[in-house]
C-alpha cells in the first residue's frame, strides 16, 4: 500500500506542469467552443442557484436560517456542491475519457483525476466570485476568517482527488459505476444539509449527517463567512474528514498502482 501511495504522489508531483497544461487546455477548449465563452461559467451555476432559491426560499418560504438570510446561506452551501459534485461525477470518467491518449502512448494515468479536479476548481473560483458579490450585497463584508477558505478549498481538493482516484479505476473495471454515482449524487444533494438546516433533525440523525465529508466542507465555508468559529472548532469532524479522505487516497492509490498496466485491456 505504501509503495502505491508513494507511486501516485511522486507521479503527480513530477507531472505538475502536465496537470496544469491539460487542465488549462480543457478550460480554454470549453471556452472557445462557445461564442459567449466564459459567460457560461458564471451563468449556468447562477441560474441553478436562482432555481433552488425560488423553490426553497419563495415557494417553501424559507426566509432565514437563524440570523442569516436564506439566499446567502444557501449560496455558500451551493458553492461547495457545484464544486464537489462535478468533481465526483466527472472524476469517475477521468481515465476512460482519455482512452485515446492512454492507448497510443505511455502516459502517467494517475494524474488524470487531478486534471479533472483542477478544471472544476477554475469553475469553482468563478462561482465564488458570484458568492462574494452576493454576500457583499447582503452586508457580509470580508474579515480575517475569510482566509480560512484557503484551508477548506485545499481540503475539498484533497477529498475530491482521493475519491476520483477510487472511482476512476472502478469505472474502468465496470462502466455501471459512473451511472450509479450519478444516481447517488442526485439523491445526495437533498440528503446533505445544503438547502436545509441540519438543526431541524433529531440529534441522532444530526450525528450521521455530520459524518458526511461534503457537509464538513459546507460547514467550513459557512463558518468563514457567517459564524467565525475557526478551523479547530469542529476538530472531531476534521479528524473524521481526514480519516475518510486519507483512507480513500490509500485505496485509490492501491487500485491505480495495481491496474496501471491493465487500463488498455479494460478499454
Amino acid at each position: 500500500m505504501f509503495k502505491a501511495i508513494k507511486y501516485v504522489i511522486s507521479e503527480n508531483v513530477g507531472n505538475l506542469y502536465r496537470i496544469f497544461t491539460i487542465s488549462k487546455y480543457t478550460i480554454t477548449a470549453d471556452i472557445h467552443d462557445s461564442k459567449l465563452g466564459l459567460f457560461w461559467n458564471f451563468a449556468n451555476p447562477l441560474i441553478q442557484v436562482m432555481t433552488y432559491w425560488f423553490l426553497f426560499g419563495i415557494v417553501f418560504q424559507r426566509k432565514a436560517v437563524g440570523d442569516i438570510p436564506y439566499l446567502p446561506w444557501m449560496l455558500t452551501g451551493m458553492a461547495v456542491w457545484f464544486f464537489l459534485s462535478p468533481c465526483i461525477t466527472n472524476g469517475c470518467n477521468a481515465i476512460f475519457q482519455k482512452a485515446g491518449v492512454i492507448s497510443k502512448m505511455k502516459f502517467p494515468v494517475s494524474i488524470l483525476p487531478a486534471t479533472v479536479i483542477f478544471v472544476e476548481f477554475f469553475n469553482h473560483i468563478c462561482f465564488m466570485i458570484i458568492t462574494i458579490i452576493g454576500l457583499l450585497l447582503f452586508g457580509f463584508y470580508p474579515s480575517i476568517y475569510w482566509l480560512e477558505l484557503i484551508y477548506y478549498m485545499a481540503a475539498a481538493i484533497l477529498f475530491a482527488i482521493s475519491l476520483a482516484l477510487v472511482m476512476s479505476v472502478l469505472n474502468m473495471i465496470a462502466r455501471d459505476v459512473r451511472k450509479f454515482v450519478l444516481a447517488i449524487m442526485r439523491l445526495l444533494l437533498y440528503l446533505t444539509p445544503i438547502l436545509w438546516d441540519i438543526k431541524t433533525l433529531p440529534k441522532n440523525l444530526q450525528f450521521i449527517m455530520k459524518c458526511n465529508p461534503i457537509f464538513y466542507i459546507v460547514t467550513g465555508y459557512r463558518d468563514c463567512f457567517f459564524y467565525h468559529r475557526g478551523i479547530l472548532f469542529y476538530h472531531k469532524q476534521m479528524a473524521l474528514f481526514f480519516a475518510i479522505t486519507l483512507t480513500l487516497f490509500a485505496i485509490g492509490s492501491t487500485l491505480m498502482y495495481r491496474f496501471k498496466t491493465r487500463f488498455i485491456d479494460l478499454l
